[in-house]
């Protein structure tokens, strides 16, 4: 929907990418070609420039022979009965209707599925509350210190109390994250509570919220803390960035109990291994608990219901604890590698996506288990 590639890597401006330690494909293919122009590190070493991925993606897409529609937003699925055949799309061009023999739906939001009519859930099954929203902000001109990132709250604390501040801080653990290139960092810093991502007003009301808090929040740290007195606000992201909106049900569903055991499946095409991390709905703290690595299975991208569509992101079938664990990028990126390798051996067969031979999948994706 803008115009280059990357998702919340780019448009979000998140970093760092976690969880991609350990994997093959094409995360370890990005990773190393991040590494090899020196756009690799900085921040526990698993951090990018920006600027880079975004020029990367463009060559990987060329080089793959994809063709790429930038300013392009999905509009509705075109289905018969149960069977999704192609999207109608919005852009420059006007309204187009592309057809497929298997869609795949990284919206990320499921907005796919969901119009397609998926069984889909939102946030805790106790009240439907979802993890808050955060907007990314780039500071430039920053001298940093390790400790200034893990100290960030400490810091904010004692300029408000020290020259007693009308400024609340959104969130008890923020981090400045260090950026491979310059002198740059981006905070993780301001939280959005109560809006929903996959409402118009809710998402257009979080994103005018997040850039109030951003600034805000760089004014305490320039003017009260002297670590920070010569920074400048570079950049607020292009998206506010949405933890967590629609889940869709699938053939299975993956569970707590399954990413703190350390689950393995018969159809597993990813190790995951990122810990759950709930950023709580109701106030500014944060939960997190350990896992094992566990698999997640091709049958969390099927749709229940459906035929034609896999889904792939932060939108596959779990449940609200083990969604807060697999919704990194490192792991979204490898979902959507399966997904679309699912896809084409699907289309290629001229079978459903839930017949496909998951060995000759795991063997095309590099996952050995």
């Amino acid at each position: 929907q803008y115009g280059y590639l990357g998702g919340m890597w780019t448009a979000g401006l998140v970093n760092p990418f976690f969880d991609q330690e350990g994997k093959g494909g094409l995360v370890r293919e990005l990773v190393d070609r991040l590494k090899a122009r020196e756009a690799w590190g900085a921040f526990w070493n698993i951090c990018f420039d920006y600027e880079t991925m975004k020029l990367l993606l463009d060559e990987l897409c060329g080089e793959a022979g994809a063709e790429v529609l930038f300013h392009t937003v999905f509009s509705r699925p075109l289905l018969e009965g149960d069977r999704v055949t192609g999207v109608v799309v919005e852009n420059k061009s006007g309204r187009q209707a592309y057809l497929a023999e298997v869609v795949v739906d990284a919206t990320g939001d499921g907005d796919v599925a969901a119009r397609a009519g998926a069984e889909i859930r939102i946030g805790r099954d106790s009240d439907g509350a979802v993890q808050p929203m955060t907007m990314m902000f780039l500071l430039g001109n920053i001298q940093f210190y390790q400790e200034d990132a893990y100290d960030l709250y400490n810091m904010m604390k004692e300029a408000v109390d020290t020259h007693r501040l009308a400024y609340r801080i959104p969130f008890q653990r923020p981090f400045v994250i260090q950026l491979p290139v310059g002198r740059y960092a981006v905070v993780q810093l301001t939280h959005i509570r109560g809006r929903s991502g996959v409402d118009a007003r809710d998402l257009s009301a979080a994103e005018q919220e997040g850039r109030r808090m951003a600034m805000d929040a760089f004014q305490v740290m320039k003017r009260y803390i002297p670590a920070f007195r010569d920074i400048d606000l570079v950049a607020t992201a292009a998206q506010v960035g949405v933890r967590e909106s629609r889940r869709v049900t699938g053939e299975y569903r993956l569970t707590r109990q399954d990413v703190e055991s350390g689950a393995v499946f018969p159809d597993g095409i990813l190790s995951a291994r990122f810990g759950i991390d709930i950023h709580n709905p109701g106030d500014d703290t944060q939960q997190s608990y350990d896992v094992r690595p566990y698999q997640i299975p091709f049958r969390c991208l099927i749709p229940r219901g459906l035929r034609g569509l896999l889904v792939a992101g932060r939108c596959i079938s779990g449940d609200f604890e083990a969604h807060a664990s697999y919704r990194v990028t490192g792991d979204c990126l490898a979902m959507g590698e399966a997904a679309g390798c699912g896809a084409a051996m699907a289309a290629k067969a001229g079978i459903d996506v839930r017949d496909i031979d998951i060995a000759s999948l795991r063997e095309a994706i590099g996952f050995t288990g």
